[in-house]
């Protein structure tokens, strides 16, 4: 018993030890944060998108289920929706770029008796280094090492919106809630994959 309290004992502070220890992925957002998500400005009925010192929050929405305007998914160009749900992402490393190759969304329902499907949204997005230099890496976004990214017609796939649709029985009763979790990812410059920290979004649906 003694030999074995002495391994365990051991374990336990490699366990301590290696607490740091681990992949590449970068769970905190701190090299490579997810900001939040604001919504732009619509002047002639375009959309002027968000810049840093400027950017409105946009944390939810709320949207009839049967819309027609969300058939291809939102937020939707074509649509009232034109200007929601920009997604402001942040490389803070130094001396590297930093490459977003994809978005990931989780959607959770409150009370619901089903799976609801998860989808992700490719990307080819290229992010300065924090101490990049303004003058010769102009960004419109008002911040060297920022982008904001529309999900358009992808935060919310048309395929979920159909699937909402022809489930009703097996969802709560209008109006309910849908919490959207959402994670990108991407690689530096020197190939380490990092994974942002997750921003939530939340869509309440009604009748």
């Amino acid at each position: 018993m003694e030999a074995v309290g002495r391994v365990v004992g051991l374990v336990l502070v490699l366990g301590l030890l290696c607490v740091s220890c681990g992949s590449n992925e970068n769970d905190q957002g701190s090299s490579f944060r997810a900001v939040g998500i604001f919504q732009g400005t619509v002047e002639q009925q375009r959309c002027t998108v968000p810049v840093v010192d400027k950017a409105i929050a946009d944390p939810g929405i709320a949207i009839k289920l049967d819309d027609s305007q969300v058939d291809d998914g939102f937020p939707n160009s074509f649509s009232i929706f034109i200007c929601r749900a920009f997604l402001e992402l942040e490389n803070n490393l130094d001396g590297q770029a930093f490459a977003v190759d994809r978005i990931d969304f989780v959607y959770e329902i409150p009370g619901v008796h089903i799976a609801v499907p998860s989808s992700s949204m490719p990307m080819g997005q290229r992010i300065n280094p924090a101490d990049a230099d303004p003058a010769k890496n102009p960004s419109p976004f008002g911040q060297v090492n920022v982008v904001f990214v529309q999900p358009d017609g992808q935060l919310i796939p048309s395929t979920l919106i159909a699937f909402l649709r022809q489930n009703q029985p097996s969802l709560p009763a209008l109006p309910y809630n849908m919490i959207i979790h959402i994670t990108a990812r991407g690689r530096t410059d020197s190939g380490d994959l990092l994974v942002s920290n997750e921003i939530r979004y939340t869509v309440q649906w009604t009748n």
